[in-house]
């Protein structure tokens, strides 16, 4: 896969849109430079927004019909060293800040302390929605048939897609 090389994606909108066998440019995904050659297998999920509503019932049942009912790509695209790294060091931060600041909420509610439970668990949020989006380095907005829309990608990377033809 060369610098020049592209088929099976294009651009639409502000979204990248792939087929199953693109060839992508050698260049980073995330901050439109050269890649030089290092590439990141990502996987994508996807389900339909209406199955959010399950939230209202319950977040574990949630997990598990999303894990169900989400279709899963892997998609192979260019990525500079320094952001792989930035995405994994905020996922690792992330999952240890909810992992610490789910067993001090827990602790906290047995031990009947509730001000400082809510206080943990606002935290909780709080880091989520600060190192949720920096670990994530692309996410798909739609799967049909064989076409993924991605999102996420520098507009200097969509600059050097054809445009979707439909």
């Amino acid at each position: 896969m060369g610098p020049d090389v592209i088929r099976g994606a294009w651009r639409c909108g502000n979204r990248m849109v792939v087929s199953a066998d693109a060839e992508l440019p050698d260049r980073c995904v995330k901050t439109g430079r050269p890649a030089d050659g290092e590439w990141a297998d990502i996987r994508l999920r996807w389900h339909h927004p209406a199955l959010y509503i399950v939230l209202l019932v319950n977040v574990i049942v949630y997990f598990i019909v999303a894990h169900f009912v989400s279709t899963s790509v892997i998609v192979r695209v260019g990525v500079i060293h320094d952001t792989l790294t930035s995405a994994r060091c905020a996922r690792r931060i992330l999952w240890m800040l909810l992992l610490l600041a789910g067993g001090v909420s827990c602790f906290l509610a047995v031990a009947g302390v509730s001000l400082l439970w809510w206080l943990v668990a606002a935290l909780m949020v709080l880091s989520a929605l600060v190192f949720f989006p920096r670990g994530r380095l692309i996410w798909a907005t739609r799967m049909e048939h064989s076409y993924v829309w991605i999102a996420g990608v520098h507009p200097d990377y969509l600059a050097l897609l054809p445009e979707w033809p439909r």
